[in-house]
């Protein structure tokens, strides 16, 4: 692709990166790690650094992948560089299928339970939860159809005043709460264990950091601006969670935190500036949730034509084919938006009917254990290339894969652990097995 068709620079990838891993789980997932971990503050900050370990190693092992090929696709491109054609396809159609669509489902509707909030005495939105859901992935759908660019900066400008709220509540719980109570009890190997579901929690209020290599055909420099953004981002990311933790329970209490759950953030935000002024920063906490919706959106989107370029969906020649006005496939937007739809129906199947309901079914659960799989996979392939000679230093081909794939089977291993944690790998093989069989159409078809 010519450089000068290139979008997105340096910042918007840092921007993605941040933008789509801070923004929903953090908020509502930080009353699940702390009841995980029976309300032990810094076990739950632990679960977060070694999630984080997870995020920065692998940043800086997948930049190796993004040093070697900008094609379209991201994780499709570094898996067909790595294991071939088949490998490389499977990963592509589990994203476009279930890891997208499913993250994005549960994002967007998280986004509109803060926006109820938000407008708490607007009577005529009271109910609404799930036109708002679906609402939202029109509206950026479409911006990120019609406007590329504009998506971009929005993404941006969404990174910028997510961090607002966060921090302000992280350092000034710091500084006014009780950090020595609310980390009063010690850290045990036992009580790892016994909590390692929470790491599953803390996998999803990571996730989403590898969306930025899926647009890497559309960087600028995206062999250099790539394996920057995916090492500068996961650093600030941990940096960010970990002050916004310890300060929301310093300031609350776990108690209070895990009894509010969702509603801890506008609950500490109230405590320091008055529900009048927390109100203003929920708008913060509700524009950091659509900038996490649009940057998945930014991903998603582009999956389709990514494999329909390899020639292996159904009209590959038509969803390939880049629009001269917009600068993207509308047909693989369409694909991608129909996929997203769809798991906002599962979402709202398992959320709202009564015989889906005793099954404690998560959506943002489902996806996570299949794609830290595939990232293992992924890291051993650096760890192959560094035995060839093919990546420079130690540090690059060896420890950093293996700490990254440490960081990734502890999440698998919480994943496989978790409740329901076996029937959500099943869904995701049968997705698998669903991409073999359109792989082998496919190919009967040629």
């Amino acid at each position: 692709m010519q450089e000068e068709t290139r979008k997105y620079g340096l910042a918007t990838a840092v921007a993605m990166i941040i933008g789509i891993v801070i923004g929903s789980g953090i908020f509502f997932k930080a009353d699940d790690i702390l009841s995980m971990t029976d309300g032990n503050v810094a076990m739950g900050c632990l679960v977060l650094i070694l999630g984080a370990a997870g995020i920065i190693f692998g940043g800086i092992t997948m930049a190796e992948w993004a040093k070697v090929t900008d094609d379209a696709g991201g994780l499709i491109s570094y898996g067909g560089k790595a294991f071939g054609e088949v490998f490389a396809f499977l990963i592509g159609w589990f994203q476009m299928t279930i890891y997208f669509p499913a993250l994005l489902s549960v994002v967007s509707w998280a986004g509109a339970n803060y926006t109820l909030m938000l407008f708490s005495n607007v009577e005529f939105l009271q109910g609404k939860i799930w036109e708002l859901t679906l609402g939202y992935i029109v509206l950026f759908y479409l911006l990120n159809t019609f406007s590329a660019k504009a998506a971009g900066h929005f993404q941006t400008g969404a990174m910028i005043i997510k961090l607002i709220p966060l921090l302000l509540v992280g350092i000034l719980g710091v500084l006014f709460g009780d950090v020595g109570g609310a980390v009063s009890q010690p850290v045990t190997a036992a009580g790892l264990m016994a909590g390692s579901s929470a790491v599953v929690a803390a996998g999803f209020s990571y996730d989403g950091w590898t969306v930025a290599p899926s647009i890497c055909h559309e960087i600028r420099n995206a062999r250099r601006n790539l394996p920057l953004a995916l090492t500068i981002a996961p650093v600030i990311i941990m940096a960010v969670y970990l002050v916004y933790f310890l300060g929301i329970n310093a300031l609350l209490g776990p108690e209070q935190v895990m009894e509010y759950q969702d509603g801890a953030f506008l609950a500490a935000a109230a405590k320091l500036v008055g529900p009048n002024l927390a109100k203003l920063l929920l708008v913060g906490v509700v524009i950091s949730v659509l900038g996490t919706v649009n940057g998945l959106i930014l991903g998603c989107s582009r999956v389709p034509h990514a494999l329909a370029v390899r020639g292996e969906l159904p009209c590959s020649r038509k969803v390939s084919e880049i629009h001269g006005n917009f600068q993207v496939s509308l047909p693989s937007h369409a694909i991608s938006f129909l996929f997203s739809v769809l798991w906002i129906g599962i979402h709202y199947m398992l959320t709202e009917f009564p015989q889906f309901k005793g099954m404690n079914l998560d959506v943002s659960g489902i996806p996570i254990v299949l794609m830290y799989i595939f990232y293992l996979i992924l890291y051993v392939g650096v760890i192959i290339r560094a035995r060839k000679g093919l990546v420079s230093g130690v540090f690059y081909g060896y420890i950093s894969p293996v700490l990254a794939s440490a960081g990734g089977l502890l999440i698998i291993y919480g994943g496989m652990s978790s409740e329901n944690g076996f029937l959500y790998l099943v869904i995701s093989l049968i997705a698998l097995g669903s991409g073999l069989v359109m792989k082998k159409i496919m190919g009967t078809k040629k």
